[in-house]
């Protein structure tokens, strides 16, 4: 029964994921009411950095999502090469996407992003070679 209702949380997790890259505005009204501010007087900078910042947040929430269906097919099944494959699948999404964020932003702090993502990979890469 748990294991059903983790995958159903997961399921849940990875369409917020999707809401946060494709459907959603880089400000909502309660945003607006809690910075007190007009949104016409923001920068369009800040909003495209805002719209980085929340697709980036989408690749976290995508990651968390694929592990908590792994965890919760684990628990149905007792296979633990669904935690595997879960991870196998997240990390690539998480880092990479991080990743990509600060290229964006022409981050100070590409390297250790990007020593991240080959952490990432090579880790990926080592699990899916455990199967």
């Amino acid at each position: 029964m748990a294991g059903g209702v983790v995958i159903g949380l997961g399921a849940i997790t990875i369409a917020v994921a999707f809401y946060f890259v494709a459907l959603r505005p880089p400000l909502l009204p309660e945003d607006l009411r809690y910075i007190g501010g007009n949104p016409q007087a923001l920068s369009p900078a800040l909003r495209d950095w805002l719209g980085i910042v929340f697709h980036t947040w989408g690749g976290f929430i995508a990651g968390y999502g694929i592990m908590l269906t792994g965890a919760g097919l684990f628990m149905l099944t007792g296979r633990n090469s669904w935690v595997v494959r879960a991870t196998a699948l997240s990390l690539p999404i998480v880092f990479g996407r991080f990743l990509y964020s600060n290229v964006l932003l022409s981050s100070d702090f590409l390297w250790v992003i990007a020593g991240l993502l080959a952490l990432a990979l090579t880790a990926a890469c080592l699990l899916i070679l455990k199967l």
